[in-house]
């Protein structure tokens, strides 16, 4: 199927994303505030949830990226100490740490002061410490969780539910059997058009072929 049919039906769904994101810097995010009896929220219910919101757990690219969401938890006025969720753990990798929100290596740190680079196999969150955000080891309970937008097709399939995946896998057969149809139909014509110049070509030889016997017998008529 070609690509542009795919967007022609993800690119409606991706509309889907949530008035919640806040535009901070060159992307949007979304921290979860809802208060919980426990008030901390698991890594795995976490990233469920951004699934939800057609989001993933917050990756950290680049320092800019970890300066701008400090100046978001800033203006937000979250509580010294609180710690956020993000997609990062170093299951994987360990002891290096992987963004599973992109698939990619964390590319670089900022620790908290003091504290070693953790060399076990956990989560990564951010720590609010002195207005500055840092990295901690997580055992994947934080306080909150930062959900990252970013438009993708697996992203948005991951988000919808049940009964709107068959609508969408309803439309992308139609649209599969619309182009099959479309593929015999041009095959069908190209045929016919090579047979009709086949035919035209074939004629011109026959008749240059019966001029040619026609003119040989007189010829001959004459001749006797």
């Amino acid at each position: 199927m070609h690509l542009s049919h795919l967007l022609l039906v993800f690119l409606p769904l991706s509309c889907l994303c949530d008035s919640v994101f806040d535009r901070i810097g060159d992307g949007y995010y979304f921290i979860e505030s809802e208060n919980l009896s426990e008030h901390y929220y698991d890594w795995f219910f976490a990233r469920l949830d951004c699934w939800r919101h057609t989001s993933n757990l917050v990756s950290v690219e680049t320092v800019e990226e970890l300066k701008d969401l400090e100046q978001y938890v800033l203006s937000k006025g979250y509580d010294e100490g609180t710690t956020f969720a993000t997609s990062g753990h170093s299951f994987r990798t360990a002891p290096d740490f992987w963004w599973d929100g992109v698939d990619k290596a964390v590319t670089f740190d900022r620790w908290l002061p003091g504290k070693p680079k953790p060399s076990k196999k956990s989560y990564l969150s951010l720590r609010l410490i002195n207005s500055t955000l840092y990295m901690q080891e997580s055992f994947g309970q934080d306080d909150y969780f930062i959900c990252e937008y970013k438009f993708s097709a697996p992203m948005v399939w991951r988000s919808l539910n049940q009964n709107t995946r068959l609508i969408v896998l309803v439309i992308l057969w139609l649209i599969s059997i619309f182009i099959l149809y479309k593929i015999i139909v041009n095959k069908k014509h190209s045929s016919r058009e090579k047979e009709n110049d086949e035919e035209n070509l074939i004629k011109p030889t026959q008749s240059k072929n019966h001029l040619a016997d026609s003119a040989y017998l007189q010829s001959n008529i004459s001749i006797i």
